[in-house]
């Protein structure tokens, strides 16, 4: 029952795409002879870097996650989301997990509490964000590609970070939907011209697909992500000497004093408060999201949206030209000393596609093992549980191999009743047809004395 319903619950996602649209993944390695695309050699890792292969942080993020509690489907959908900030250098990885910040959330499931055919309000019940995210996901791009063509879904009542925006908004985009993404989080972040932190780190995510490249803009309205903190903690590196605040409002490059202080929004200034104010509204009061509080009340606010581009004209017509727009950033005049232009999210996306090929990322040393020894703990767990599973397996075929011992005996001692009952029958047969010869005056052959 409990998968059932489950399962109703779960949003299948139509992988049907636009036929006009093709999506194409940036690419900036060159072409060899053969004319086979040829990723960069691997960088060197830095001294406080192991060169660790993707497969293998695959496995230590599912069993770290397992190990904290979180069951498998659970499980996938993290080290999925975290998979893809890691091999982006997204602090939204890795550090995540190792810091403590993905500690257990309630069992169940999102349940949609308001629902129309082009919105709905989810509330999560404590199930982990990125759960419940990649079920609002799924909900909105149901919604836009139904006959409202737009999917608006809020989501509530969840005490986590969801990871990377532009791994969810990602997959909008991959269904030839614009994509848009607003989230709030405890209150890290001071406003313009003060020292108190009031705001959420508020990322918003865009994602726009075109027929020559997909714009995928993920960024915070902070000047520093607040896991990047925990990161350079944990690395013994500085941080930024203008993001952050001490607890006494005075600049600091110390993550440690920066976590008893507060963060800057990323322009310093004015605009990029104003808009950290914007999502921490949208995403916040207008989904059911706390206001204030937010550590404690463990009720943080996501807004997705779904917008299939046919609902405002052609949708061919909008690739071509949203296409177009991305060649002329890309082939701008450019200033003295800049290289090239490059649409936001080509870059990460080249990185992630060429360490899939190679197979390989650096991992800061310190994370790393911190993770291992987390994902001990799981594997640790599932051989204790193997060997309890073998010795109950064995206790149970003992208890079967002497059952069956005691049927065979008693199957026995059933055949020699049957063999006695059977030779008992045949002596009284013999007893009655003497007994009636006799009465007949006939005599019977002899056939042995009867019993």
């Amino acid at each position: 029952a409990k998968r059932t319903k489950r399962s109703m619950l779960r949003v299948g996602v139509r992988a049907t795409r636009p036929p006009a649209l093709a999506i194409r993944t940036a690419s900036f390695w060159k072409s060899s002879s053969s004319g086979t695309a040829q990723p960069p050699p691997p960088s060197p890792a830095a001294a406080n870097e192991e060169m660790v292969s993707i497969s293998e942080v695959e496995k230590l993020l599912y069993s770290g996650v397992r190990a904290i509690g979180y069951n498998d489907s659970e499980a996938q959908t993290m080290r999925d989301a975290m998979m893809w900030a890691q091999l982006r250098d997204n602090n939204q990885g890795i550090i995540k997990l190792t810091s403590g910040g993905l500690a257990k959330s309630a069992d169940g499931v999102p349940t949609v509490e308001l629902d129309s055919p082009a919105g709905a309000r989810v509330n999560g019940n404590q199930v982990m964000s990125m759960v419940v995210l990649d079920h609002a996901v799924g909900l909105a791009i149901n919604k836009a590609k139904s006959a409202s063509k737009i999917g608006v879904v809020g989501t509530f009542n969840t005490a986590q970070s969801m990871g990377a925006c532009g791994f969810y908004i990602e997959k909008i985009a991959k269904e030839g939907l614009v994509g848009i993404l607003m989230a709030t989080s405890p209150e890290f972040v001071a406003p313009f011209g003060a020292k108190q932190p009031i705001l959420g780190t508020n990322p918003i995510a865009c994602a726009v697909p075109t027929d020559r490249g997909l714009m995928l803009m993920d960024q915070a309205t902070a000047a520093f992500p607040w896991f990047g903190l925990l990161e350079a903690k944990t690395a013994g590196r500085k941080i930024p000497p203008d993001v952050a605040y001490d607890a006494d409002g005075i600049p600091t490059d110390d993550p440690a004093k920066a976590l008893k202080g507060a963060l800057r929004t990323f322009d310093r200034g004015y605009k990029s408060s104003n808009l950290a104010l914007m999502v921490e509204l949208l995403a916040g009061p207008l989904v059911g999201g706390a206001h204030k509080d937010k550590l404690t009340a463990k009720n943080w606010g996501n807004l997705v949206i779904a917008i299939d581009p046919a609902m405002l004209g052609d949708a061919a017509t909008f690739y071509r030209a949203a296409g177009e727009v991305l060649d002329r950033v890309r082939t701008a005049e450019r200033l003295p000393g800049v290289t090239e232009m490059v649409i936001p999210g080509e870059r990460e996306a080249a990185k992630a596609a060429a360490r899939l090929q190679q197979g390989v990322l650096p991992i800061e040393k310190n994370m790393l093992s911190e993770l291992r020894a987390l994902a001990a703990q799981f594997d640790d767990q599932a051989a204790s549980s193997a060997d309890s599973i073998a010795e109950r397996q064995t206790q149970l075929i003992e208890k079967l191999i002497s059952r069956l011992d005691r049927l065979e005996a008693k199957m026995g001692e059933a055949a020699m009743t049957q063999e006695k009952l059977s030779q008992q029958q045949q002596r009284l047969e013999t007893v009655a047809l003497e007994s009636l010869r006799s009465a007949n005056g006939v005599s019977a052959p002899a056939r042995g004395r009867a019993t």
